[in-house]
């Protein structure tokens, strides 16, 4: 029983992650329609930005988990200017923004395996690193920090989504987007917010990935596993994907545990396969004309 509980405690520190990576590309989806496979590089340059923040600014722990969330948001938003926006103008097929997705994912890690190294670094805090006994059962702080600040995050987005003027202007935008600029919506200022608060996410959640793991130039990688959350979930549903990025974490935990962690990707993926034959929509998936 102490194992199940120590392992559901991982389970929900890294679902946690996998919930954040997945509302970041239902975010972007749930507006325009196809899903930003430069995700992973705006998590990684956000985590490095607190990396070098702490030992070199000498910043505390939650001030430099906040500067990774403005530098990935910024990030985000900069792809989004200087790649995204000028395709959109063009009325490029939506096929087409993910394949430059693509090319982003790929370039940017390169790059920064020239610039930071291709070395594995432990993220430098020792305040996450301890941890807190619960009778037989030791659970790190970063874990609880993980699920702590990543319900506080999901919390304030739904706020933001539906207790905002703003997040109208999304809901709206996520319906038809042609027909709520011809209303008077900015999209392209729908646009900068949706790419800020989904950078946002990725710079969290690649704080508590490189706090429970390493810090590297390819640990953007991870973000496949938010894409397989976001789709399980259904694409453009938040809260699909946040229940499908608990879930995942939580089936990868056990198996790992229970049985060899090499089937993890092995039981992601297949659950994937499974969830899109059987349920093409995703769990909470809904038509393209009702999202979010």
């Amino acid at each position: 029983m102490d194992m199940f509980l120590q392992q559901l405690v991982t389970g929900i520190s890294i679902g946690s992650v996998y919930a954040l990576l997945a509302v970041g590309y239902a975010l972007v989806f749930s507006v325009f329609n196809f899903s930003n496979f430069g995700f992973g590089p705006v998590m990684m340059l956000g985590t490095f930005s607190a990396f070098y923040a702490i030992p070199l600014l000498h910043l505390p722990l939650l001030p430099s988990i906040l500067l990774a969330m403005v530098v990935a948001g910024l990030i985000s938003f900069l792809m989004e200017l200087t790649v995204y926006r000028p395709m959109r103008k063009k009325k490029t097929l939506k096929l087409y923004l993910m394949i430059a997705g693509l090319g982003i994912n790929t370039f940017i890690p390169n790059a920064a395996i020239q610039i930071f190294g291709g070395g594995v670094h432990p993220f430098p805090s020792d305040w996450a690193r301890a941890t807190i006994q619960l009778n037989t059962i030791a659970v790190p702080r970063s874990d609880i920090l993980a699920a702590v600040l990543s319900l506080v995050m999901l919390a304030a987005l739904w706020l933001f989504l539906y207790k905002t003027r703003t997040g109208l202007g999304i809901r709206a935008s996520s319906l038809d987007t042609d027909t709520a600029g011809l209303m008077g919506i900015n999209v392209n200022f729908v646009a900068m917010i949706v790419f800020l608060l989904s950078g946002a996410a990725a710079g969290l959640a690649g704080c508590f990935y490189g706090m429970k793991y390493s810090v590297f130039p390819n640990m953007g990688a991870i973000a496949s596993k938010g894409f397989v959350a976001s789709t399980i979930g259904g694409l453009g549903s938040l809260a699909g994907a946040v229940i499908s990025g608990l879930l995942l974490g939580f089936l990868e935990t056990m198996i790992a545990a229970y049985g060899s962690s090499t089937y993890r990707d092995l039981i992601a993926y297949a659950l994937l396969v499974i969830v899109l034959i059987f349920m093409p929509r995703g769990i909470l998936g809904k038509g393209m004309q009702d999202k979010l």
